[in-house]
């Protein structure tokens, strides 16, 4: 038998048993996990850093259960004494859990992340399978898309995993909501109907996103769950079923603009700017990001989390004009297929209504390119990709070809992620990487010097900061940096002089203040170091600490009245403490004499 032949067969006989496996939903989910897992096993013992630090590490809501109210009431990382719009409070809970069952084993914030995403990956598979109706199509989808590069930026750092716990949640609504449209009930008896409901505030309380469960059920039901052929029929009909969905999303964007208006929920600068007040520059800069977006689906190989690109000037810029043909390119699609390939459209949309929330469109956010950013929208694009390949392969020697190829696509795609999962493994090596590539970054500049510091080598630390400053001298952060360099160096002017600075330029850094009372005290300069603690009280969540301090500065100080009334408050929150008692006993002799 010749040999290309006994290749065929072989592949035929693989491709056969392959098929058999799959024929059950179980084990396509089986392999779904095992790809994640596979893929991305490389990260497990990666070091935490980026904004791991800020929302999981430096974070004390999530060590102390005490503060689980508060995930509902401030900001993610109001527990890092710091302010954003970002309100996550199920992510944050997650990230209670974990801190509390396994602190900061890096090993274990991995696994759960990598979990998440594969099961993302299942409730995808679901859909498509029961949406469409077509096997190969919802396996390929969820295959190709879970071994994507593009999503390393989403699965690698652990507090990246609020795409993939919204986007879980919300393929799990629109998967109900399939079941209860299909089992034909009315709404309120439908135990579907509610699940899918459930899941609508679960996932706007893991990340922003979660709003997308509205519009992607929306999509769903118009082209594929509602049979009437009459538009305006199609939307009431929707419309019945979605109005509680609405409801729960309307409520929260009110609440997001009152109180859970933290920094400006929809505008990240704070103030007007030309591109937060001309929508042209928006679109314009939108169409930029959407030529970036093309590479980093069809060639990601220059992958990297910070990208720092311009506001558009015009839509002549040869950039914009490449997302602007890509962007017609896809409504023709969707427009000429409305009827003979609803999937074409639908992925269309998909990938549009995806990529809304982040794209500066409607809600101004912190960034205009982010990979990430393609976690749920992605999955529009490879449906129209694959749906055009498996028209193509209409004979059983093209679908063999093609699934071959299909193989070689996931198992190169799946290789790219996993050896992205390498530049993460440490701070140093993944910020000198990335560093070149945006110079002018505030942020990685001043990380990568933290990054120095905790390894201690001094020296690179203190240069690297000194960038960071010189990049944003107007920013608080790289002075406290590096005034903890020269603490720690016994420089101690040299140290009280950046502690100043940052407290002049951010009144409100709580971080400088409580650095800034140690030095005076090492000097004996009580009535200073006094003065900055009690700043520090109040906008510290350490009270008893503080009081504690304040209460042995006063009375070394000689202040004994004042030493009084700090231990004073400090039996109102905890009452009848022992150690408070004797104190403010001994306290009241001292007194007398």
């Amino acid at each position: 038998m010749p040999s290309n032949t006994k290749h065929a067969t072989w592949l035929n006989r693989s491709l056969a048993r392959a098929k058999e496996f799959l024929s059950r939903d179980s084990h396509v989910i089986l392999t779904l996990i095992l790809a994640a897992i596979i893929v991305y096993a490389l990260c497990l013992p990666n070091q935490m850093f980026w904004d791991d630090e800020d929302f999981i590490l430096k974070n004390m809501f999530i060590k102390d259960w005490q503060f689980w109210p508060r995930f509902f009431t401030d900001n993610i990382i109001a527990g890092t004494h710091l302010v954003s719009n970002y309100w996550r409070p199920l992510l944050q809970t997650i990230f209670a859990i974990e801190w509390h069952l396994w602190s900061d084993w890096v090993w274990g914030w991995h696994a759960v992340s990598i979990l998440c995403h594969a099961a993302a990956a299942g409730m995808l598979f679901l859909v498509i399978n029961n949406l469409l109706n077509n096997r190969t199509l919802a396996i390929l989808t969820a295959l190709l898309w879970v071994v994507h590069p593009v999503h390393t930026e989403a699965v690698v750092y652990p507090n990246s995993m609020g795409d993939s716990l919204a986007t879980t949640l919300v393929l799990t609504g629109v998967y109900f909501y399939i079941k209860f449209r299909r089992s034909h009930q009315s709404a309120i008896k439908s135990p579907d109907w509610w699940i899918a409901l459930i899941m609508s505030p679960l996932a706007l309380l893991s990340k922003e996103t979660g709003i997308l469960l509205i519009a992607f059920i929306a999509l769903a039901d118009f082209f594929f769950l509602t049979p009437s052929t009459r538009f305006i029929k199609k939307i009431k009909t929707i419309l019945t079923a979605l109005w509680p969905f609405i409801l729960i999303a309307t409520v929260y964007m009110v609440l997001r603009a009152t109180v859970l208006n933290f920094n400006n929920s929809f505008n990240f600068y704070n103030q007007d700017t030309q591109f937060t007040t001309h929508f042209d520059v928006r679109l314009a800069t939108f169409f930029r990001a959407i030529s970036l977006y093309a590479g980093f689906i069809f060639t990601p190989y220059d992958l990297r989390v910070e990208r720092l690109i311009d506001p558009a000037q015009s839509f002549y810029e040869l950039d914009v004009l490449w997302g602007i043909a890509l962007c017609t390119a896809l409504i023709w699609l969707a427009k000429h297929n409305w009827n003979k390939r609803p999937v074409i459209a639908f992925g269309v949309l998909w990938f549009f209504t995806g990529i809304l929330p982040t794209s500066n469109l409607l809600v101004i956010i912190n960034a205009f390119v982010y990979e990430h950013f393609l976690y749920t929208s992605l999955i529009g694009i490879i449906l129209i990709v694959l749906t055009f390949a498996l028209e193509s392969a209409n004979n059983k020697k093209k679908r063999t070809i093609f699934l071959a190829i299909m193989m070689a696509v996931i198992l190169a795609a799946g290789i790219r992620s996993a050896w992205r999962c390498l530049d993460w493994r440490t701070a140093i090596d993944f910020y000198e990487k990335l560093a070149p590539s945006v110079p002018t970054s505030y942020r990685v500049i001043n990380n990568m010097g933290m990054a120095y510091a905790e390894k201690g080598i001094v020296e690179k630390a203190k240069e690297t900061y000194q960038k960071a400053i010189a990049l944003d001298p107007s920013n608080a952060v790289a002075y406290h940096n590096i005034a903890n360099i020269y603490r720690d160096a016994k420089e101690s002017d040299l140290a009280q002089q950046y502690y100043e600075k940052a407290i002049e330029l951010q009144p409100n850094f709580i971080f400088s203040y409580k650095s800034l009372a140690q030095l005076y005290l090492n000097k004996n300069e009580y009535a200073r170091a006094r003065k900055l603690l009690e700043i520090y009280f109040n906008m510290s969540e350490e009270k008893i600490y503080t009081l504690n301090i304040l209460a042995e500065i006063a009375y070394r100080e000689g202040a004994y009245v004042k030493a009084k009334e700090y231990l004073t408050i400090l039996l109102q929150i905890i009452p009848n403490d022992p150690t408070t008692l004797a104190a403010l006993q001994k306290l009241e002799s001292v007194i007398k004499k």
